[in-house]
């Protein structure tokens, strides 16, 4: 041993503070660090070294990088001969009692060693970034102090004072809207039992001081910050958001719209500053239920049960310990009302055909697939579930731009954007149909088919082709010059960017693994794809269905003056060239089947494809790879830029039109 002594290099002190930094460990624990870890034995001075002595003469002590210490007489870390040596203890996550907050005393939930695993693992996520990831050394939390308990110190100086910053803004804001309502809207807020009032009253009611309290307590606190800190400030952050949460996280911004209405009736109402408040609330509250609701939940399950569920069911799942760990009652909270028992109806009233329900797959999508096959046969229109790939089939036929051509097949984009373009070219023709419908709701930001009408070419022009394939390009072309782009941090961006697109605009429970936590801004001024979709398919069932009722005596529509017109499109397309084939648009006479109803009928099945594609979590739009976004060439494994076209598909539709006749002259 006496070879591996060096000279007394090392300031005193140094033993102390290495053992500060590495926690609390025994003589058995330090061994294994230092087999692991490698280093070799170093010497440390005494206070009272003297010139020339040995260790032996001035009690100096032997320290091992890695943490180890003896003195001269062998014993552990300075332990004396009265047997003052530490006491080993079992590395990994304890089940004994947790951790407990500095300043109040409050522990953390027993839990088993494997929900203790997985609380690290969702906590360290990139997702979350709560706790640090060390990697590989992250075994080094073990023996340490409270070591599995650690805080990320970014995750309090930065992510936490940017959601205090946000829900302050929140609660500024619907102060606003009060502040600014007539003193009879006043009123109705202060004692209306409508939701909208109640959440109106519960946010004002919300303060900020005792969240900013709990912060500061916490920042003030000695590093390194545990889980246990936090608990204070968790319970009171959340006491106040989840008042409202179980109301529909997704049916607030209807309940601010629904105040903006009522405000902006009123004659003197400042619409313009109303909107932007309305706007502004609802991107807050936006912001509250993804990045604080969501990104505090590990924290409040740690904290309010012994068990791990994921996000949203935790919520569901563990609602009397949320409440319980919170100390609220369900009286407390702001909930849907239930629905009103509905009064008989007279029997001489009758029954209006109810709405489709959003992404319903039903007779009607059925029946657009069918008719996609007769209008675009072998396709693959029909057989969505395989994601056949559609750009040799329809590029030749509807000229996309750039972009398109890069598509994977996989990509349900692809899809979207066929679809968005028969339904366009649909619209060209229900463009000259006369709707009886005002437009009343330019006021506000409600939907009408006219500006459906107005917008719809954009969501190819501008949302697919500006916002979606110019990144899309740019990361195809980075890649294919430097392979390894996509790992790089741009790269992570772009692709990131690219999956927030489709959840901004085209799919509204896309759902992907992130790889970097920024959120790129929504600079689209259209409404999403998704909503618009919903709504025409509601818009258009309800036209169809008057029309089908009139159809006997060709009688009045409400909603449509002329529907039994031969319908009309200004310039022909790949769309209304096959209809005036399938529908004998030669026919101008009375009995013609080319009229403005059947046009309808046809846009309206076009639509509920559309619909149940996009906004139903079965459809196959949902069943692929979120990543698989472009397409890879088979021989280098590098973005591939174009495939060889068909030139079949006029020849296929006449096939398929003489295969009919003959069949039915049969």
């Amino acid at each position: 041993m006496n070879d591996d002594i060096k000279t007394a290099d090392w300031a005193p002190g140094t033993l102390d503070n290495t053992r500060k930094n590495i926690g609390d460990i025994d003589r058995e624990e330090a061994k294994m660090m230092a087999k692991k870890l490698g280093g070799q034995v170093m010497y440390e001075r005494s206070n009272n070294t003297l010139t020339g002595s040995s260790a032996s003469k001035t009690g100096g002590k032997l320290v091992r990088a890695g943490g180890t210490s003896s003195t001269p007489g062998g014993m552990a870390g300075g332990a004396g001969a009265g047997g003052n040596t530490r006491s080993s203890r079992p590395t990994g996550v304890p089940t004994a009692p947790q951790p407990k907050h500095k300043k109040n005393n409050e522990s953390l939930p027993n839990i088993s060693k494997k929900v203790a695993i997985a609380f690290d693992k969702m906590m360290m996520s990139p997702e979350y970034k709560i706790k640090p990831n060390y990697g590989f050394f992250n075994f080094v939390r073990s023996w340490q102090k409270n070591g599995a308990e650690k805080l990320n110190p970014d995750f309090i100086t930065y992510d936490l004072k940017t959601m205090i910053d946000h829900m302050e803004g929140f609660i500024t804001v619907i102060k606003t809207l009060i502040q600014m309502a007539p003193a009879t809207y006043k009123a109705k807020i202060a004692a209306d039992t409508e939701p909208k009032f109640k959440l109106l009253r519960m946010v004002a009611g919300w303060t900020m001081q005792n969240i900013r309290v709990e912060y500061v307590n916490v920042t003030s606190s000695a590093q390194p910050w545990i889980v246990a800190d936090l608990i204070p400030f968790i319970r009171t952050i959340y006491k106040n958001l989840i008042t409202v949460y179980y109301y529909g996280n997704n049916k607030i911004p209807k309940l601010i719209k629904e105040i903006y209405t009522d405000e902006c009736a009123y004659p003197e109402a400042p619409r313009d500053k109303l909107s932007g408040l309305a706007k502004h609330a609802i991107t807050e509250w936006l912001y509250l239920d993804t990045e604080v609701i969501k990104k505090l939940y590990p924290l409040l399950m740690r904290m309010s049960c012994d068990s791990i569920e994921q996000y949203p069911a935790f919520f569901n799942i563990k609602v009397a310990d949320i409440l319980k760990f919170l100390g609220l009652h369900k009286f407390d909270l702001l909930l849907p009302e239930k629905p009103k028992p509905q009064e008989e109806v007279k029997k001489e009233a009758p029954k209006k055909p109810e709405a489709p329900q959003r992404g319903l797959k039903d007779q009607t999508v059925l029946t657009g697939l069918k008719l996609l096959e007769q209008l675009f046969p072998q396709s693959g229109l029909d057989k969505l579930e395989s994601n056949p790939d559609l750009y040799p089939y329809f590029q030749p036929l509807f000229r996309y731009e750039d972009g398109f051509n890069v598509l994977s097949p996989n990509n349900p984009i692809q899809k979207i954007v066929v679809l968005q373009t028969i339904i366009e070219y649909c619209f060209q023709g229900c463009r000259n149909i006369n709707f009886t419908i005002e437009d009343e709701h330019k006021k506000d930001d409600g939907d009408t088919i006219f500006k459906v009408l107005d917008d719809w070419s954009a969501y190819r022009e501008y949302v697919f082709g500006r916002l979606y394939c110019e990144p899309l390009l740019d990361l195809t072309n980075s890649i294919y010059s430097q392979p390894d782009f996509g790992k790089s941090h741009i790269g992570k961006r772009t692709i990131t960017n690219l999956l927030w697109q489709n959840t901004y605009h085209f799919m509204p429970m896309f759902k992907f693994d992130k790889l970097i936590l920024e959120h790129p801004a929504d600079d689209s001024k259209y409404k999403p794809l998704f909503n618009r979709t919903d709504f025409v398919r509601k818009f258009l069932t309800t036209v169809v269905n008057q029309c089908d009722q009139a159809a006997k005596t060709k009688g009045k529509v409400e909603l449509v003056e002329d529907p039994w017109q031969h319908y009309k499109f200004d310039v022909q397309n790949e769309v209304s060239k096959r209809l005036d084939v399938l529908l004998g648009a030669q026919n101008h006479g009375p009995n013609t089947n080319a009229t403005n109803a059947n046009l309808l009928k046809y846009t309206l099945c076009f639509v509920a494809v559309l619909d149940w594609y996009i906004n139903n979590q079965d459809s196959p739009a949902y069943q692929t790879d979120p990543m698989d976004i472009f397409r890879v060439s088979e021989a280098d494994g590098k973005p591939q830029f174009t495939v060889k076209e068909r030139n079949d598909q006029n020849k296929l539709f006449a096939d398929a039109i003489k295969a009919n006749y003959q069949k039915g002259a049969k």
